[in-house]
């Protein structure tokens, strides 16, 4: 049984009106209903129990997801090793000027559970993102750490979907650049998931070679370009992607 065929179809429904929620950055039962194609009574019903539990809040006529989600968030990534060692160090990216990500393999995507953005700079990735593994420096440095053909068995599962005109869409092609990245420690990203968007990224790994996630930093074609893409900022992300590696290994 997929995710498509949940079995239990109530529980699938409520999930789908806190997604409903969030897509619409709040609603109305009306509004929800119509999204999803429900009855308004039924839409109610999921919406009062949501209420009811505290993962949704009402205000007036409009319903929105709480906080209860931050709660549940920032309790699950107090698990991961990744954070707990690595969050040091994506500050320390930061107050070097860059914006930096820690990021875990999660089913078929890179999702981001912590960012830390360096002062006056913005960032396209944020914490809790689910991002594309094919043309992301982080979903590439997480493929470059599996075995072939446990990246092969997870390419199998998504769409190489074509961003913008930079994006592998060849397997063999990524696969090539996958070995490049292997070869380096690093892997990268010239705007193949945004226009104007680069990264650079590092895997991982703990002391029986098990992969953890990646360390990354994002930024704009102007200021990751030239010798800071190839030389400053691969540096800084090898040497703390060493640091994180050397402290997990210690614990």
């Amino acid at each position: 049984m997929g995710r498509d065929d949940p079995p239990v179809k109530a529980t699938a429904t409520s999930a789908r009106v806190i997604d409903a929620l969030l897509e619409l950055d709040g609603a109305t039962v009306t509004e929800v209903a119509d999204h999803l194609d429900l009855s308004k009574s039924s839409t109610h019903n999921h919406l009062e129990t949501l209420q009811r539990l505290g993962y949704i809040n009402q205000n007036g006529w409009q319903y929105h997801a709480s906080l209860k989600f931050l709660e549940i968030g920032t309790t699950v990534r107090r698990r991961y090793e990744l954070y707990q060692s690595g969050a040091e160090e994506a500050e320390r990216l930061a107050n070097a000027g860059f914006t930096a990500n820690l990021v875990i393999l999660e089913d078929d995507a890179a999702v981001c559970i912590e960012t830390a953005i360096a002062e006056d700079k913005e960032t396209v990735v944020d914490t809790g993102d689910r991002l594309p593994l094919h043309c992301t420096a982080a979903g590439k440095a997480l493929l470059a750490a599996l075995s072939r053909e446990e990246a092969e068995s997870l390419l199998r599962e998504i769409q190489l979907t074509e961003w913008t005109d930079n994006t592998l869409t060849d397997q063999a092609a990524l696969f090539e650049d996958l070995a490049e990245a292997q070869n380096r420690g690093l892997a990268s990203n010239r705007e193949e998931w945004h226009e104007g968007v680069r990264g650079i990224a590092a895997a991982i790994t703990d002391a029986d070679d098990a992969l953890l996630g990646a360390i990354s930093v994002t930024g704009s074609t102007e200021q990751l370009s030239g010798k800071t893409f190839q030389q400053d900022v691969s540096g800084l992300v090898l040497s703390s992607a060493n640091r994180i590696r050397k402290r997990i290994r210690q614990e």
